[in-house]
């Protein structure tokens, strides 16, 4: 077994003159469930493509399973389930004809595990693919990643279209499930809220370029909004020492820490004499929208 699930190094890839992808290092853990966040157009889907042998890189390399995506494709697509943005079915074929078409393809495939998947997700087997809504197509792409219990799960936006509930059981029934089995999840999604429970590690972009990789709860105890209230009016030339960003809300002074001392942070709070102080745990998009987003 190789020592990363995934691990690449330098890996870049443009379209034309345009770097979409530039020197990623990524080491992404067994078992882990890594969360590749950032903008649109920040290089999430183009980096999975790479990782999936649809794109050949302009420079660098990665390994998939131990195996390099773009001279072992087959191997990666034996030991990897991708579930793609946008699905590319046979619009003719009926439910069961796509799924013994994806099965042949797979030496590992478990009927048994299959059906309990489609009679979970509400498959009809003889309704055709064209006839499926959004929501069911996002389902039947999630069985045929699932069906062969494969070693990595990299998902592309994986719950475009399913309502909210479906989404949560997907996400706490589902991923829960193959999570606790000790396989590795790769997931790009713009939902952050809704996966931050599984995560454990979380991958920023931007820009093609990689700006934050670092453990979840390592980045939730970093990353802190404090408010510090006055009553008398905020003191002109507020500074606080250590402060990613300082905004101003009436009485009270808003203020976002990245780098949050659990000793020393609060001791420079009291200096600033402020009435009240009340820190803030930030959700994951809170997080994404402070660090990144901006």
């Amino acid at each position: 077994m190789s020592e990363w699930a995934i691990e690449t190094k330098g890996l870049g890839h443009r379209f034309g003159k345009k770097w979409a992808v530039r020197e990623l290092d990524l080491t992404v853990p067994h078992g882990s469930v890594l969360g590749l966040l950032g903008p649109n157009g920040a290089g999430k889907s183009t980096t999975i493509h790479m990782l999936m042998g649809l794109l050949p890189p302009n420079e660098g390399s990665a390994l998939v399973a131990g195996h390099d995506p773009v001279a072992d494709e087959v191997a990666v697509r034996q030991r990897v389930g991708y579930v793609a943005e946008k699905h590319g079915f046979y619009e003719w074929m009926t439910v069961d004809e796509t799924v013994g078409l994806v099965a042949a393809y797979h030496r590992d495939w478990d009927d048994g595990l299959r059906n309990k998947l489609q009679a979970e997700f509400g498959l009809d087997g003889s309704e055709r693919v064209s006839e499926l809504s959004k929501g069911m197509r996002a389902r039947l792409a999630l069985l045929l990643a699932l069906s062969f219990d494969p070693d990595i799960l990299v998902l592309d936006e994986p719950t475009g279209g399913l309502d909210p509930a479906a989404r949560r059981h997907f996400i706490e029934t589902v991923l829960g499930r193959y999570q606790e089995s000790g396989k590795t999840i790769v997931v790009s999604s713009h939902l952050l809220n809704e996966f931050s429970g599984l995560l454990d590690h979380v991958v920023f972009l931007r820009e093609g370029r990689l700006e934050l990789s670092v453990p979840l709860e390592e980045l939730r105890a970093s990353v802190k909004r404090v408010r510090l209230i006055y009553e008398g009016g905020v003191p002109e030339g507020l500074a606080v020492p250590g402060a990613r960003s300082l905004s101003l809300n009436g009485r009270e002074a808003v203020v976002v820490f990245d780098r949050f001392d659990p000793v020393e942070t609060p001791k420079r709070l009291a200096a600033l004499n402020a009435s009240g102080t009340v820190v803030e745990e930030l959700t994951l998009e809170d997080i994404f929208v402070e660090v990144v987003g901006s």
